[in-house]
């Protein structure tokens, strides 16, 4: 229990290290934990210290060095499930919500044809004028032409085909931050080649209801915030916020849309459709992304959970291995996250792995003249070269979480026990308290 112990006396230094795990916070994590397990220890071995020899004394040092590493990582799994938790619970559940937001915009008019032109199905028919009418007019494409016997003749809708549909679609796509009058894009950058004021961004008091609706992070970690930038082609002056609300979300007029709005959105939506989808995380890597379920079965057995099969759509998500080659860091883990404990898992080897042999990657990836079997091979040293970078130097959020359960010696099975472990804890435990 040395972990609350800390987290009792220095609840600011525990989360702050956490929130943001570089080599520094780990430095201080280790040196505050391997105290209070000294402390916690201390009456225990008192007498037995003073005889001890030097070998003894030095074997019960390594020990405690070991069980700190064990006990971090173990916390930083389930700090990362239980905040990822959080955005679950967070998640507007009323269907009446979502409807509101999806009815709220009225779409700009080229948008407006452009919906029209791509999902039309070659029929003269209304451009949708809210998001709302787009997805029906996608939930229109979805549903089967020809009766089946087995739902009585009705028509049905293919949730599998609705899902790819949204994912490809404007409603849900990214949207880079930009100037609200000309596009002109504002880079997101981490860490930063330029600064805020270089690129025309400042922070600016937040005001109704920004107050409850912004959300942090961009261009680096910073608080919620709200932005204002002046374009540096046009001098429009742009306001812009991240918030995890379906309605700002939604906002079809140049809003920025990243990778943690995108996701919040398509969970909200999966939600609302009833369609199962679980959210991925690549640890030391600032992107997430979505799987969803093909197949589903109302069997709640374990061989049941062990058949279920998981879908990417997006080719940079389901390639993730390529971004590698980016230039611009690695990541050291990938794990999926759900509030069901079945679909929790280190799925690292599944992003590492072409489709031929049961992973994610399309078969033919190519690096130069590598075949996808030596890709693959490269791809999983680079991945495990930035494990072992303490300092952090490889990895491109340059936070060493990899690292952190790579000195603890966690297996990827071992990994995926304490991800579901920490998904049943949830509600009952906080993530400070571990099972020691």
């Amino acid at each position: 229990m040395a972990l609350a112990a800390l987290y009792a006396k220095n609840k600011l230094l525990v989360e702050k290290s956490f929130r943001h795990l570089t080599p520094p916070a780990l430095q201080a994590l280790d040196q505050q934990l391997l105290l209070e397990f000294q402390s916690l220890g201390a009456s225990d071995c008192a007498s037995a210290t003073s005889s001890s020899s030097a070998p003894e004394t030095n074997q019960q040092q390594q020990a405690e060095i070991e069980q700190c590493h064990l006990v971090l990582a173990q916390a930083c799994i389930r700090r990362m499930v239980h905040c990822y938790l959080d955005k679950f619970a967070n998640l507007p559940t009323s269907p009446q919500v979502v409807e509101d937001a999806l009815k709220f915009h009225t779409l700009p008019l080229h948008l407006q044809e452009q919906l029209a032109t791509k999902y039309g199905n070659n029929k003269p028919s209304p451009a949708p004028t809210t998001w709302y009418e787009a997805l029906e007019q996608l939930k229109a494409l979805a549903t089967s032409t020809t009766p089946s016997s087995s739902d009585g003749g009705e028509p049905t809708l293919d949730l599998g085909i609705l899902w790819r549909l949204l994912l490809d679609h404007p409603m849900t796509a990214y949207v880079p931050v930009q100037c609200q009058a000309c596009g002109h894009v504002v880079p997101d950058q981490y860490p930063l080649q330029q600064t805020d004021k270089e690129v025309g961004l400042r922070e600016v008091p937040p005001s109704g209801k920004e107050l409850e609706l912004r959300a942090g992070w961009f261009r680096g970690p910073r608080k919620a915030v709200v932005l204002e930038s002046t374009c540096t082609k046009c001098q429009h002056v742009s306001h812009w916020y991240r918030s995890g609300h379906p309605q700002i979300i939604l906002n079809p007029h140049k809003w920025g849309r990243l990778c943690g709005e995108q996701e919040d959105w398509r969970l909200t939506l999966a939600h609302y459709l009833k369609i199962p989808v679980r959210l991925v995380v690549p640890l030391d890597w600032d992107h997430v992304w979505s799987e969803y379920q093909a197949t589903s079965s109302t069997s709640t057995t374990a061989a049941a959970a062990a058949s279920v099969v998981w879908q990417v759509e997006d080719e940079s998500a389901r390639n993730f291995c390529c971004r590698l080659d980016e230039g611009i860091g690695s990541w050291t883990r990938v794990w999926a996250i759900h509030s069901n404990p079945e679909w929790c898992q280190d799925v690292t080897q599944d992003y590492l792995t072409c489709q031929e042999n049961g992973g994610r990657a399309d078969d033919r990836i190519r690096h130069d003249n590598d075949n996808s079997t030596h890709a693959m091979e490269r791809y999983a040293q680079l991945v495990q070269t930035a494990r072992k970078d303490a300092l952090g130097e490889l990895t491109q959020a340059k936070t060493i979480h990899g690292h952190v359960l790579e000195r603890a010696n966690l297996s990827d099975e071992e990994i995926t026990r304490e991800l579901q472990q920490a998904t049943r804890d949830y509600g009952k435990q906080k993530w400070w308290e571990l099972h020691q």
